[in-house]
């Protein structure tokens, strides 16, 4: 008996278990609309507390806070997204990321949940008609609560839109020690 397996079946075995696999997504709010990020990049999610302003940084970096000895440097998403600014309330969340070396707070609206979502579910991001698709915007899922949007927290994390090179945001990382 040949316990060999056939290059084909293993091929298209492999093929068929990727579109059958779902990640772990956290799911918040920003300006009313379903945005998700990686479980697996999220540190911890906190209540908004006081921020300790930084000078000379973009609009979206609102300074640092001492998360139990470590400084965190915070984004607010809707201001990189290009939303307009909001007073902070008691919905509003921080959301501690880590990316290969660098720790960031994201601030966002509101917190929702934790949901899976299969690999085979991810819309392409359409390019509306430009050359690039939204270099933040991984792809878009239909959930229960309606479209959410992956984001890109690399992207997000080192792209500046002011400045295409993202010099200002490898600015700020080589401030952190990043």
């Amino acid at each position: 008996m040949n316990n060999q397996l056939n290059p084909v079946s293993s091929l298209a075995d492999g093929t068929a278990a990727k579109q059958n696999t779902s990640e772990k997504y956290l799911t918040f709010y920003i300006d009313g609309q379903i945005f998700a990020i990686p479980s697996s990049l999220v540190v911890e999610i906190v209540r908004i507390q006081a921020i300790t302003l930084m000078p000379k940084l973009p609009s979206y970096v609102k300074g640092v806070i001492n998360l139990r000895g470590k400084i965190v440097p915070l984004i607010d998403l809707r201001l990189k997204l290009s939303k307009p600014e909001l007073e902070y309330n008691d919905q509003t969340s921080i959301v501690v990321t880590q990316t290969e070396d660098a720790i960031i707070g994201l601030i966002v609206d509101s917190v929702d949940d934790v949901t899976d979502i299969a690999t085979k579910d991810v819309n392409e991001t359409p390019s509306l008609g430009r050359e690039k698709s939204n270099p933040f915007v991984t792809g878009i899922v239909t959930l229960s609560k309606g479209p959410a949007l992956l984001l890109n927290l690399k992207r997000i994390l080192t792209e500046n839109e002011d400045d295409r090179s993202g010099k200002a945001s490898s600015d700020l990382a080589e401030d952190q020690g990043a």
